[in-house]
């Protein structure tokens, strides 16, 4: 399977050397009983001073190994979550933009949250824990117990059949009861996270005491579920130590009649039914886990099978882009609605063009086919004459720089969110935090541009957020720019002049821009008018005032 392929290949040694110490551990102990048996039994005179300093040094040879599992152990329960986790990331490096889209954020966490520790535990608790620990133990146990006396074996096979009855009738109500604190579970998740980052919404809404409500109650249910498991649990474990009990009993009137056991094989035998049938309790535990873990796994999994963008490393690598840029005769469809139908124009490298029209006219769509995020079956986006499809996207990626209207804000300082990892000094920093006018907003942070800025950017309004985002221009060596309404926050003065910056900044680069506010594109080389799927024209803005009434009543709206 390819979730867990990647992960075992990382942690094979380790996996390796737990599974082999564990089995070694589980030898160890029943060893130790054999040897046990034979020191009693030699306490009628013949008792061997070798034997017991040989049952002293395997009781700590088996306290030593205990400890040295430990750290396979450990690396496994820390590491592997995590590098499921990983896993997650490498995918959205090359999902397919509106499979993400299509999921969005929220449920994506969940799923890798969940799926990545449900898997975890599948592989420690269930997998590994069956191969190292359940199996070794009853094995070495009914191996002993039939070197003792072969024909104990048949009460062991009988008590499997009462266990496994037993078992069966008690783990089908624990698995029922186990699935809706599951359920519950995830209800409880949903309102608590969203309780938490709603604040603004929920509390003007007034919704938070419903909301309390909602939660309170599945905080009750998730307690009653755990109790009704904890109860099942011990009537299990109860009616196995019952039956056990009983097959001990069985097993001294078997030694008493028929006179042919020692009593150091009594003692044996005693402690060695404990290790047979203690495998099979916990092995069955553990399958129901492993039974509803499955159900976050395969959620994982689907995440991990979405498909992907066939481009995203693969393609003719491009060293330069010049930015000449057309689009010829594109139709687009998303979820059965015809979204673009037979577009075609050309942007000159080193211009700047700006897209208008109104909400769900097609500008975004055009604007994610030039950035490579979306494809068109029917069409092409030639990039200096070459088929993106055929373009290596991370090469490309290399020389295009995008900018929504959310621009994003990560738990960072403020100079991690404008440079990322560059190399850039403080003073450069600050100078383009005065072309994009943050410079008030810097000088009133308390740690300067070592301030956090908090999850999300809770501590930036949006147009300061718009305007960090511009700021990475600044930065960014490539040849062509596409802003999508990434303004759209900003008021009507401070655009004027960030824009104009920006424009002078990007001169001889291609600039690509959806305009909020249409008085900012007066200076674009050329304006696409956008309309229900298709460009009815273009020019000049001044032009375009004059001539094309859409475009004029837009310009009324906008300005």
């Amino acid at each position: 399977m390819k979730l867990y392929k990647e992960v075992l290949k990382k942690y094979k040694k380790f996996i390796i050397f737990y599974v082999l110490i564990g089995i070694i551990a589980n030898f160890l102990n029943v060893f130790e009983v054999d040897l046990f048996q034979r020191i009693i039994d030699s306490f009628d005179g013949d008792l061997s001073i070798t034997l017991i300093i040989i049952f002293g040094i395997v009781m700590l040879v088996n306290l030593v190994v205990g400890y040295i599992e430990n750290y396979p152990e450990q690396q496994l329960q820390k590491g592997l979550p995590l590098s499921f986790k990983l896993q997650a990331l490498k995918k959205m490096k090359t999902i397919d933009y509106l499979e993400y889209q299509k999921l969005g954020t929220g449920l994506i966490t969940e799923r890798v949250n969940e799926g990545s520790e449900a898997a975890s535990n599948n592989l420690i608790n269930f997998h590994f824990k069956l191969v190292r620990y359940l199996l070794p133990t009853a094995l070495f146990s009914l191996l002993y117990i039939a070197i003792i006396d072969l024909k104990l074996l048949l009460f062991v096979a009988l008590g499997y059949v009462l266990v496994m009855i037993v078992t069966k009738i008690l783990l089908k109500k624990l698995y029922s009861v186990k699935e809706k604190v599951l359920t519950n579970q995830e209800m409880l998740n949903k309102h608590l996270l969203r309780g938490f980052m709603e604040l603004v919404i929920f509390r003007t809404n007034k919704k938070y005491d419903s909301e309390i409500k909602i939660t309170e109650k599945g905080i009750k249910n998730i307690v009653d579920g755990k109790t009704r498991i904890k109860m099942i649990h011990e009537i299990f474990f109860t009616a196995f130590g019952i039956l056990v009990g009983i097959l001990k009993v069985i097993m001294l009137l078997y030694a008493f009649y028929s006179k042919s056991l020692t009593i150091g094989e009594i003692v044996a035998i005693i402690t060695l039914l404990g290790k047979a049938y203690e495998p099979i309790a916990i092995f069955n535990v553990e399958y129901i886990d492993y039974k509803l873990n499955k159900q976050a796994v395969d959620k994982f999994i689907k995440l991990l099978d979405l498909k992907d963008v066939s481009n995203i490393d693969s393609g003719l690598k491009l060293k330069k882009l010049d930015g000449n840029i057309e689009l010829k005769n594109i139709d687009y469809s998303y979820e059965n609605k015809k979204v673009l139908n037979n577009v075609s124009l050309k942007i000159k490298s080193g211009s700047y063009v700006a897209f208008v029209g109104t909400t769900g006219s097609g500008k975004s769509t055009l604007i994610k086919l030039i950035s490579g995020l979306i494809k068109t079956k029917k069409g092409e986006v030639l990039v200096d004459g070459t088929n993106l499809n055929e373009i290596d996207l991370n090469s490309y990626y290399d020389h295009v720089s995008y900018l929504s209207q959310d621009s994003v804000i990560f738990d960072g300082t403020l100079k991690e969110n404008i440079v990322f990892d560059k190399k850039v000094s403080d003073e450069e920093i600050e100078k383009v935090l005065g072309l994009v006018c943050l410079e008030e907003f810097y000088k009133k942070l308390p740690d300067g541009l070592d301030t956090n800025l908090g999850e999300k950017g809770i501590l930036v309004s949006g147009g300061e957020r718009q305007r960090i985002g511009l700021a990475r221009l600044f930065f960014d060596k490539a040849n062509v720019v596409i802003l999508d309404e990434a303004t759209s926050q900003v008021d009507n003065i401070t655009e004027k002049v960030v824009m104009k910056n920006i424009n002078n900044y990007l001169e001889n680069k291609t600039l690509i821009v959806i305009a909020h506010r249409l008085n900012t594109i007066e200076n674009a080389d050329e304006i696409f008018v956008v309309l229900n799927g298709k460009v009815i024209d273009s020019g000049k803005y001044d032009d375009l005032k004059r001539n094309n009434e859409y475009f004029e009543e837009l310009t009324r709206k906008r300005e």
